[in-house]
């Protein structure tokens, strides 16, 4: 590349695509939520650790000198907190956040249809600030349901990604086994500040969804835009941080009624 500005604009948006990318097919030790945890700009540092053969598990192992030229961590402050970070997992691991703490969002999605947007939305809100659970990847062993509607109910938000038929399985699901309708009756159930935000999503017709998750489509949903993502997110944060669960779901104009207009959001 000849032209300075266009190799910073690549190089911008590489490092763009490195923080955003979903990992979760190659990343067994989920070390890219784990850096992002550390801050949320390391996430970008992923691919090259991951492209070295570098896990959360032999991470505390490497050397700052490898950090920089096997791995190509430039800035000499990241690597140090990286290491630092990984050194001090070994005598107190980082657990899941629970109701003592809490955690400001929590996001269900369909995972055949929704986990590349669920996982977008992770980072945008961490690199907002907001500490956000993603159902399935953090739950260690132990009851899973149990432990999947504590995450619910120990969050402040639950965003909901509703991707290409991301209800479908709930239609037929009158005895809520299906996770995202427990998910969805858990947060109702709890007076969650629910947020759906709409993917190419066909909104079904009330009577089609169990009694018990139909309040779930009376709030406001947010049409998700790939070519106006920082918009998009910005307007995400403005109903986590502005709206409450019964503020949204209030008034004639969230009816279901209304219900085409919402995705229109």
């Amino acid at each position: 590349m000849d032209s300075s500005i266009t190799r910073k604009r690549f190089f911008r948006e590489l490092t763009e695509l490195k923080t955003f990318a979903n990992y979760s097919t190659c990343d067994r030790s989920n070390l890219a939520d784990w850096l992002g945890g550390i801050d949320p700009k390391f996430r970008q540092y992923t691919y090259n650790l991951l492209t070295c053969g570098i896990d959360r598990n032999f991470l505390h192992r490497v050397t700052e000198q490898q950090l920089q030229e096997d791995c190509h961590i430039h800035t000499g402050f990241h690597r140090v907190r990286i290491l630092t970070a990984a050194r001090e997992t070994l005598h107190s691991p980082i657990t899941l956040q629970t109701a003592s703490n809490g955690t400001d969002v929590f996001i269900s999605y369909r995972r055949s249809t929704g986990s590349q947007l669920a996982s977008l939305l992770k980072v945008h809100l961490q690199l907002h600030g907001f500490s956000v659970f993603i159902d399935v990847e953090k739950l260690e062993a132990g009851k899973f349901e149990d432990k999947l509607i504590q995450s619910v109910l120990s969050a402040r938000n639950f965003v909901l990604v509703l991707s290409p038929n991301a209800l479908d399985k709930c239609m037929e699901d009158p005895e809520c086994k299906d996770w995202v309708h427990k998910e969805i009756v858990t947060a109702l159930n709890s007076g969650k500040n629910i947020v759906p935000v709409t993917d190419h999503f066909e909104w079904p017709d009330p009577e089609t969804l169990p009694k018990d998750m139909r309040a779930v489509l009376k709030f406001n949903g947010i049409m998700w835009s790939h070519e106006y993502q920082e918009a998009t997110i910005d307007k995400i944060i403005r109903f986590l941080q502005g709206r409450s669960s019964r503020d949204s779901s209030a008034g004639s104009e969230n009816g279901l009624d209304c219900l085409h207009s919402l995705g229109q959001s």
